[in-house]
């Protein structure tokens, strides 16, 4: 009897072990890009709404929630559409990825954020969607979702952020070209 309770109690701290370090810090996938311009923070507002106009404006869903010019603060929301090409057949993943943008002026300085990349499947299907929820940086931190298996999972999640992060990337390119455009030669 005396031999079982150390035993049992090695067994317990082993699983609860396993548990903690499954559950690590996963972090999710943002991007952020800073431009530096010689104009006061009034005209870098006012630069930023007319980039904003010509690239996250112009996305599907792409609205403005916050413009606060004495702030220097630009919020808002968009989304692109996504098809998996890994996945041909699964109409249950086809949808979108919706995300935040922050832009935050200041005297000679623009930072532009995006947060809260979200993908959510095509719910018009007959099982309905199946949703990835938050993009994460790693591909083995993505969300369990019903209806598919681990691996694949992983590998639809690895599409996503790839798809999310070279769409972005050329959005962010062209309001940083927009902004600097703004400067006289």
């Amino acid at each position: 009897m005396r031999l079982l309770f150390p035993i049992l109690a090695l067994l317990l701290s082993g699983s609860v072990h396993a548990q903690a370090s499954e559950a690590g810090p996963s972090t999710a996938l943002s991007f952020a890009r800073s431009v530096t311009l010689p104009m006061n923070a009034v005209q870098l507002h006012d630069a930023a709404m007319e980039a904003w106009t010509w690239t996250f404006g112009k996305e599907p869903g792409g609205k403005l929630l916050i413009t606060d010019r004495a702030a220097g603060t630009l919020k808002g929301t968009a989304r692109m559409n996504f098809r998996s090409a890994m996945l041909t057949g699964r109409e249950e993943t086809t949808g979108t990825v919706s995300y935040t943008v922050t832009v935050q002026v200041g005297p000679g300085e623009c930072r532009i954020t995006i947060t809260e990349l979200t993908h959510t499947g095509n719910r018009n299907t007959t099982r309905g969607g199946i949703h990835l929820k938050q993009l994460m940086r790693h591909d083995e931190d993505a969300y369990r979702a019903g209806g598919m298996g681990r691996t694949n999972i992983v590998r639809l999640h690895r599409e996503l952020r790839e798809a999310a992060s070279a769409h972005l990337a050329g959005l962010l390119q062209t309001f940083e070209a927009r902004m600097r455009a703004k400067v006289e030669p």
